[in-house]
């Protein structure tokens, strides 16, 4: 086992023997092996891509096996012998397609160097068999010739997996583009390629990042169109009498179908962790069941999830082990599973999903146990911002902003991630705080006051919707009349977490932006060599102290 891609790795290194998360050697070894497939499937994909030939099934499939492996995701065995095995069909099925096409094309045979990723076919379609082969994929620390050229590769792949998972979110609205499934295929097949350079990874990484504000704007725009706008709304974190249904995750048609098909059965259903956005779309204001936000971010469900009472459907990522107690109330849906967790299966077209089993459990169930009281505000993404700009603008004129402070990313466990809550509450009356994911849960329950009205703390909701801060920061720098992006009164400190806030990360470096933070730690992929790169070119750099990162950033620093 050879795991590094979420920040938890043990000792900011690796996890070698069982994942911080929970994962075990054997789906670590089946998830290895599904990359290894993909890549293999991506060859012919890119190649096929050339020829004209656009499989879109196989399309829609890759970006699901890719999201299947995003951290705390999935950890079931099974769906990933299904995945592996689909995988390497798909991908006999397209070279199949990909070489008569070539033949008719140039009247002769392919004849490029073929990967051992593309040509590797098994046997029996196993459990064990495929953990046996996964094992002799799995990244070999030893015997990598170049750690620079590796590590942004590395960074490269999880940032794939991140993009993926916007692309199913705003697929299942109906929503898609081409050019993203393109640049999947063409960076998993770079991959491949022998003698890469590091600039030519680093410039693949960076188009990773544009890709990523490409596929948070499809999934904004997406919606948008099914559930309205944002608007700026007061959500209660108490309960009320009446049991209820947890939803945590990122998936808002899960949450509206679940809100239409308890509607009258005395059922409320709450929200956790990123699902808080949900409150603040439109298309949810009917809906007077839906009570309130229950708990914090993703990493305490195993505290508070048995203090609810009632099921919990866990929608995207962010799945841990349950307790055996509690067990039974937990649901899987869409590409999350765990072993042994009932699992909500996939909408069939024109349908809902049939959430009746959380809701017959649910009636049986106390109401939830109150863990906090009092509300937060949530709803600034793009539209609210654009609002807000003429009076952000003034204020910014006239001296009463000296510094906007972009605390966006993932929440996660360690002791370390204290440092955002101490940040938010060293920064001086004069800073407005933009933030996006749930990172926000170290300090949305602050009360940070206003500048002139304007509140301090904005929330333009889940970490897709990073891609409404930047949005309106371009609007702001048009506003300001700066001549570039560098220019504004504005600094980035990016909590990192997993795949998605790398593609944040990386969506900052396509847009040039200069001394980001990331933290609590640095990828451990990211070699010392490459890190003094970044360093020279972006001014990326590591998190320091309060007091320090504070003085820096308003200094622009």
């Amino acid at each position: 086992m050879f795991c590094y891609h979420c920040q938890e790795a043990k000792k900011n290194i690796v996890c070698d023997v069982t994942g911080i998360c929970g994962k075990k050697e054997n789906v670590s070894s089946l998830q290895d092996l599904l990359m290894y497939s993909i890549k293999g499937l991506a060859f012919y994909a890119h190649k096929s891509l050339e020829l004209g030939i656009i499989e879109a099934k196989t399309d829609q499939f890759t970006a699901k096996a890719l999201f299947s492996m995003v951290t705390n995701v999935n950890f079931d065995p099974a769906d990933f012998v299904a995945l592996i095995t689909e995988t390497n069909q798909r991908r006999n099925s397209l070279r199949a397609l990909f070489l008569a096409a070539y033949r008719q094309a140039h009247d002769t045979e392919f004849a490029e160097t073929i990967p051992e990723e593309a040509q590797w076919q098994f046997e029996s379609a196993t459990e064990a068999d495929f953990i046996t082969k996964g094992a002799t994929v799995v990244i070999d620390k030893e015997h990598i010739e170049d750690e620079d050229l590796h590590g942004l590769q590395e960074c490269l792949l999880y940032a794939i997996k991140g993009l993926a998972s916007l692309m199913v979110h705003a697929h299942a609205l109906n929503s898609e583009k081409q050019e993203l499934y393109r640049f999947i295929y063409a960076a998993l097949s770079y991959t491949l390629q022998p003698n890469n350079s590091l600039e030519s990874a680093l410039a693949m990484n960076i188009e990773c990042g544009e890709m990523g504000l490409s596929a948070m704007a499809m999934l904004d725009q997406a919606n948008m169109a099914h559930f309205g706008q944002q608007q700026p709304t007061q959500v209660y974190k108490d309960v009320w009498e009446k049991p209820g249904i947890l939803v945590t995750g990122h998936d808002l048609q899960d949450i509206e179908e679940l809100l239409e098909q308890t509607a009258g059965t005395g059922v409320d259903v709450y929200t956790h962790g990123e699902a808080i956005t949900a409150h603040a779309y439109s298309a949810f204001k009917k809906f007077f069941n839906l009570a309130g936000n229950y708990g914090n971010a993703w990493q305490d469900q195993r505290t508070q999830f048995s203090k609810f009472k009632g099921p919990i459907l866990v929608s995207t990522n962010s799945i841990q082990q349950q307790k055996k107690d509690y067990k039974d109330k937990i649901f899987t849906t869409g590409m999350v599973g765990w072993p042994e967790i009932r699992h909500i299966a996939d909408r069939k077209p024109g349908q809902a999903k049939d959430f009746s089993p959380l809701i017959e459990q649910a009636k049986k169930c106390e109401a939830p146990t109150l863990l906090t009281e009092g509300k937060v505000t949530v709803g600034y993404a793009h539209h609210a911002l654009t609002e807000l700009l003429p009076a952000i603008t003034e204020a910014i004129t006239q001296g009463d902003i000296q510094r906007i402070i972009v605390l966006a990313g993932c929440d996660g466990r360690h002791k370390e991630r204290r440092y955002y809550t101490q940040i938010a509450e060293a920064l001086p009356e004069n800073t407005l705080i933009l933030t996006a994911g749930d990172n926000k849960y170290r300090f949305h329950d602050q009360d940070l006051g206003t500048i002139n009205t304007i509140p301090r703390l904005l929330d333009a909701g889940q970490s897709n919707d990073f891609h409404s801060i930047i949005v309106f920061l371009q609007a702001l720098q048009k506003s300001l009349a700066l001549p570039h992006f560098n220019d504004l009164p504005v600094s980035y400190n990016i909590a990192w977490y997993e795949q998605k806030t790398i593609v944040m990360m990386l969506a900052l470096l396509s847009l040039d932006v200069k001394h980001v933070r990331i933290g609590p730690t640095l990828p451990p992929f990211f070699t010392p060599n490459l890190l003094q790169n970044l360093a020279d070119q972006f001014s990326l750099k590591g998190i320091d102290t309060v007091e320090n990162d504070t003085a820096a950033m308003l200094q622009g620093l």
